[in-house]
């Protein structure tokens, strides 16, 4: 593997030590800047210049080989959830990624590409540009000699100045999985207002979803392709309290939209197929 400062670009990507001591690299543009980990190829900070960041991060993470980041964009791959005996959410995010290359692009947003350790019948890569948005890519083929099934999602955490005042739009129509009271529904309403803990998986919706944010005076948008399930969480108070890695308080500046295919959406590759998810996320001021 080699070593991050190889892909060094002065002023643009460093190779730095992490929170943790972790390996990372800080990238900046003319535009907004960003932090990347290798543990789980891990996104643990996005802002645009002379704004608030866009990825929420919890003071309470643990920076430690083999234990999950809590906060940013971990990536959720080959399964999603509990699994026994077996790592929550996957291996993909206890993993450290190699990274492949770094590239300037014309416009002046900059390219990474990062690629999980040789896995048995599976090849992934991710790739992140960082410029006005942050866009996100994760590949997976298929290169054993039978079919492969498997989840993926951007378990991606959004900053919000109070869980009390946004709504999310975007998802009114389509039936979810209530995670808390284990039965499906149909979202009815316009927007999603929180009121308590959330855990709801949005099934078969390509849709992009909107964050409206009255306290930090923007809009989040999330966009995507390649995705058919949407994962809205929020722990609230008491599930806060249980998590060693969360503060007690944080459920207040954060909320989770995450994009990928779970549960009935899981993918299934035949030999030799791709399967390629697409998020792009960004804000735009509130109107």
């Amino acid at each position: 593997m080699n070593s991050p400062k190889h892909h060094e670009i002065p002023g643009r990507v460093t190779a730095i030590a992490g929170k943790g001591n972790l390996p990372a690299l800080r990238i900046e543009t003319d535009s907004s800047n960003a932090e990347i980990h290798l543990l789980g190829a891990h996104i643990t900070h996005f802002q645009k210049n002379g704004g608030e960041p866009l990825l929420f991060m919890s003071a309470e993470s643990e920076f430690e080989p083999g234990k999950p980041i809590r906060g940013g964009v971990p990536i959720i791959f080959p399964w999603f959830g509990p699994r026994e005996g077996l790592a929550a959410h996957g291996f993909a995010r206890l993993a450290s990624w190699d990274l492949l290359d770094t590239i300037v692009l014309p416009e002046g947003s900059i390219r990474l590409t990062f690629r999980l350790p040789a896995e048995d019948a599976i090849a992934a890569e991710f790739r992140v540009t960082v410029g006005e948005s942050l866009a996100m890519e994760l590949s997976v083929t298929n290169t054993g000699a039978s079919d492969f099934t498997f989840e993926n999602c951007l378990h991606t955490y959004f900053q919000i100045g109070d869980i009390h005042q946004i709504d999310i739009a975007g998802l009114q129509g389509t039936r979810y999985l209530d995670s808390l009271l284990a039965s499906e529904f149909t979202e009815t309403g316009e927007t999603i207002r929180f009121s308590g803990e959330v855990d709801r998986v949005y099934q078969n919706t390509a849709a992009t979803v909107e964050i409206h944010d009255p306290s930090l005076r923007r809009t989040i948008h999330v966009r995507k392709r390649g995705s058919k399930s949407t994962v809205v969480w929020n722990p609230w108070i008491a599930k806060s309290k249980r998590m060693p890695d969360f503060g007690d308080e944080e459920y207040h500046q954060m909320v989770c939209v995450e994009s990928g295919n779970v549960k009935a959406n899981a993918i299934t590759l035949a030999p030799g197929e791709q399967s390629v998810l697409k998020v792009e996320v960004d804000s735009t001021p509130l109107g």
